[in-house]
């Protein structure tokens, strides 16, 4: 049933989605092209020692993209954060026009469990629906996939922890998902191994269902001591663009839905959850996130 494991062109190798799809993708016997700016960075050179043939380029250059392509099975597209809107759409449509031109059998694109029917008001979400509704009009077998809220931005300084509390989007007894980066890269290796399963679908990737309440009993039992949890008073939320909007999408828009874990567990079976993730993968970030504080070894 596994697809044949020729060649998959992974854009953003270098960075934390792209890196985790190399992994998982090498880790799986697949044959890995990554296309990176500078080939002598450390995450380039760690992904050339695990077997990834490195491709030098830029989004600019059509011609190394074109080429990159030529004989790849598949291709996977994850943008930088740090487009502008316009840029993230254009750059997304061109890497899909170019796999239909090469005749690519599987594009996966990860775009965001943002990207809904209506405006979200936070340009970087509002770019992904574009990039996607391109995708569908194209002759080409592609997977969309949408991560839900990643695990490693709960640790973002905005939410206090190296003071002690947390303070974030969530009531205490709403509720939201999360998804490992190393998850993703996981399931879309999973996606690449059967695309006769999931061509043509888009699909939302989570790995875990936490509450307010949750997180701060989580997050507490990893620091080793209470953390207090708050919500971010409605003057906040008002007053900061890119806090609101991400809290309106919590409430009533597509970050409100719940994807059914079993379901994700049938695609990938070691779907990490947020409190084994503090204790292993994101353990140094954790510490990182907390200042002075120390993980429990517990």
């Amino acid at each position: 049933m596994g697809q044949e494991k020729r060649t998959i062109l992974v854009f953003g190798a270098t960075g934390r989605q792209g890196g985790a799809v190399g992994k998982a993708l090498l880790d799986r016997g697949w044959p890995v092209r990554a296309l990176v700016r500078d080939p002598i960075s450390e995450n380039a050179v760690a992904l050339r020692k695990a077997g990834a043939d490195i491709v030098q380029g830029t989004f600019t250059e059509i011609d190394t993209l074109r080429t990159a392509m030529r004989d790849a099975y598949g291709v996977f597209s994850v943008l930088p954060g740090y487009l502008e809107e316009q840029d993230e759409v254009q750059i997304g449509c061109m890497i899909a026009d170019l796999a239909a031109e090469t005749e690519i059998s599987h594009l996966v694109y990860s775009s965001g469990a943002s990207s809904g029917d209506k405006p979200t008001g936070i340009a970087r979400f509002d770019a992904k629906p574009r990039v996607e509704a391109h995708i569908r009009s194209l002759p080409l077998n592609a997977t969309i996939v949408r991560p839900m809220i990643f695990m490693e931005m709960l640790l973002a300084p905005v939410f206090g922890l190296n003071e002690g509390r947390y303070t974030f989007l969530l009531r205490p007894e709403q509720s939201m998902q999360l998804v490992a980066v190393e998850d993703i890269g996981k399931f879309i290796a999973a996606i690449f191994g059967d695309r006769p399963r999931f061509g043509g679908k888009t699909i939302k990737l989570a790995g875990d269902t936490v509450t307010g309440n949750g997180l701060a009993a989580i997050l507490g039992e990893a620091a080793g001591r209470q953390l207090p949890y708050s919500h971010f008073p409605d003057d906040v939320l008002a007053a900061n663009d890119a806090l609101g909007s991400l809290a309106k999408i919590l409430d009533d828009g597509p970050l409100a839905d719940h994807v059914d874990l079993d379901a994700m567990r049938n695609i990938n079976p070691d779907i990490i959850s947020f409190r084994s993730w503090l204790a292993t993968t994101g353990k140094q970030a954790f510490q990182a996130a907390l200042g002075t504080g120390r993980v429990s070894e517990k």
